[in-house]
């Protein structure tokens, strides 16, 4: 094994060799540093490479989380605004229940709960007055950091953030250690206020939205109780006689007029004066050609003496409909419709409904 090497040297120009001896040991300690220079110059190029890459990474992160930031932010002002709407139309609809008649079924206990927990409430207390101290309790954002549940979002959301960064264990700790992890752990409190205030309104939306349905309901309810009520004079004439007692002109006595007379030509439309079903429509003793008519809520009409008919038995009917023709049959001195209104089974007099 050689111990030395010689190294020659040969000028171009100029006589003579210069040789150099050196260590075998020193050649072989220069090439092996040489190689871990080389291995080391390697290792920081690509440590360098990746940190560029980081750090184009996290200014890509920075400015997204920023981004999301103000995303979140504006869904805030949305949802608040949200808020202010949901106000009005709650305001809005407790005027239709105070104008519909609704607002006493609503005082009776059919009071809507705003608030996302029961409370008990007491009776001395006007319903109106605490549905809206309710409704404005589940609408203020400005102390929800204090409450249970924000607490629990807020820590969902630094759980589900140090997953995403790779700092399960201790993230309370590591999510100090750069500005990037402050910033992505600063955003899970924007996101747990996104996340309380869109389930409150979404809570208050189904609340007002069973409210709104009772409304429709009852006005449904009234719509058809007006639709029902029979407010019109059938026949166009004049009123030759009036409920109440009278002289029978057939029988000469004294007896009860259970309706009243429109004296009208042969012919004339006998229209109904509200929605119904046909129950009768035939002949009948005294009253000759005759319809009744049920108008649902114990309401009942009929008419009498006609000359023709329009309609069957079982028949719906609109207000308006054409039912008969005015004649001079049955117990009949002229012609004449003869209506009744009856109220479960009650005679009553047809002018309190007639609005003519």
């Amino acid at each position: 094994m050689n111990n030395y090497y010689t190294v020659m040297i040969i000028p171009e120009k100029e006589k003579g060799v210069k040789t150099f001896k050196i260590p075998a040991l020193f050649f072989r300690s220069l090439a092996f540093f040489a190689v871990m220079l080389m291995l080391l110059l390697g290792i920081l190029a690509f440590d360098y490479w990746k940190i560029l890459q980081q750090v184009y990474e996290n200014k890509h992160l920075g400015l997204e989380n920023r981004q999301l930031k103000e995303q979140v932010q504006l869904f805030q002002m949305k949802m608040n605004a949200l808020a202010d709407d949901l106000r009005r139309i709650n305001t809005f609809e407790r005027k239709l229940r105070v104008i519909t008649g609704l607002e006493d079924a609503t005082e009776q206990g059919n009071l809507l709960n705003w608030s996302t927990e029961p409370e008990k409430t007491d009776k001395s207390v006007d319903p109106s007055q605490t549905m809206n101290q309710s409704l404005e309790e589940s609408l203020n954002f400005d102390e929800i950091e204090s409450t249970p549940e924000y607490t629990s979002l807020k820590s969902a959301y630094d759980q589900k953030i140090a997953t995403t960064l790779g700092l399960e264990k201790s993230y309370n700790i590591t999510k100090r250690w750069s500005e990037l992890a402050r910033r992505s752990f600063g955003l899970s409190s924007d996101y747990a206020r996104f996340d309380f205030q869109y389930a409150r309104i979404k809570k208050v939306v189904a609340n007002l939205e069973g409210h709104i349905h009772e409304l429709d309901q009852h006005l449904l309810d009234k719509e058809s109780y007006l639709s029902s009520t029979p407010t019109l004079l059938p026949a166009q004439g004049w009123i030759t006689s009036y409920f109440g007692q009278r002289i029978s002109p057939t029988a000469g006595k004294l007896k009860m007029h259970e309706g009243i007379d429109v004296g009208a030509p042969y012919g004339t439309q006998v229209h109904a004066p509200a929605d119904g079903i046909v129950t009768y429509s035939g002949e009948k003793a005294g009253f000759g050609k005759f319809v009744q008519v049920d108008h649902g809520f114990g309401i009942e009409t009929i008419y009498a003496h006609n000359q023709s008919l329009f309609v069957r038995n079982g028949q719906k009917i609109k207000r308006g409909h054409l039912l008969a023709g005015v004649g001079n049959t049955g117990h009949s001195t002229g012609p004449h419709l003869h209506y009744e209104v009856r109220v479960n089974g009650i005679a009553v007099d047809p002018l309190y409904f007639i609005l003519e």
